[in-house]
């Protein structure tokens, strides 16, 4: 696997959703003295095109592959795990709020008529929700020995 004229290839090892995760990852397998590189860091992690561009690539050199699947067995990474529910939660309640104040207003003044330019305005604004792109990522670990 050791290329002489091109040092230690980089293997992958997790593709993931989240630029987050990716960076935790990266952060857990450089603490443990393993050298790790994250592709994919400068997609916006409020936005969903990560998924769309192939995710955040964590990649390590193929010497260190069985030393960081051993880490990232250890540290749970590629365990099962449920969606976090207290961020939609939060999301709705912004939401709500939101739709509340405005739909307040609009109601308000056009029942006044006198329906500000403002609030068509600020329609588009409705569509910026931040996204916590959530999802199982793809661990390329190396085999337990037996």
């Amino acid at each position: 696997m050791d290329d002489p004229d091109h040092g230690d290839a980089m293997v992958t090892i997790a593709i993931v959703v989240s630029r987050v995760e990716a960076l935790v990852l990266v952060s857990v397998l450089e603490a443990a003295g393993i050298l790790a590189v994250a592709g994919g860091l400068h997609h916006a992690s409020v936005e969903v095109n990560s998924l769309a561009l192939g995710g955040h690539r964590i990649w390590v050199p193929a010497s260190q592959w069985a030393e960081a699947s051993a880490v990232l067995r250890e540290s749970g990474a590629d365990r099962d795990w449920a969606f976090c529910s207290g961020a939609r939660r939060a999301v709705l309640r912004f939401l709500g709020v939101w739709f509340c104040l405005y739909g307040g207003v609009a109601a308000v003044t056009a029942l006044a008529g006198t329906f500000p330019l403002w609030i068509i305005g600020t329609i588009p604004f409705a569509m910026v929700v931040p996204v916590n792109p959530q999802g199982r990522g793809d661990f390329y670990l190396l085999a337990e020995p037996a």
